[in-house]
């Protein structure tokens, strides 16, 4: 029989992390996907011999909002593993004592 002092506390994997953390990652996919589509049409748009100044300005403005972007959604990832550690490091803890 299996002590209940081995098994995790209640509820400790039925929160929402999980699915915040895999909708984290798809979010960081798709927004790749999505940036490097549309910079590569701002690479093939850029006309022979134009100053290309208001395409540099489109590619700084997109550089710019996908870093924000990309940060929020690291903060979330780590936030969750983070929220994780804490929680193995507890089970750890527990099983030890």
């Amino acid at each position: 029989m299996i002590s209940s002092d081995s098994q995790p506390g209640p509820g400790m994997f039925s929160g929402s992390e999980i699915p915040e953390l895999c909708d984290a990652i798809k979010d960081v996919h798709r927004l790749l996907t999505s940036v490097g589509a549309f910079f590569s049409e701002l690479e093939g748009a850029e006309a022979p011999g134009g100053n290309g100044l208001q395409i540099d300005f489109k590619k700084w403005g997109l550089r710019t909002i996908t870093e924000d972007l990309l940060e929020r959604q690291y903060q979330a990832v780590e936030h969750i593993v983070a929220f994780y550690k804490g929680e193995q490091e507890k089970m750890a803890r527990r099983n030890r004592g």
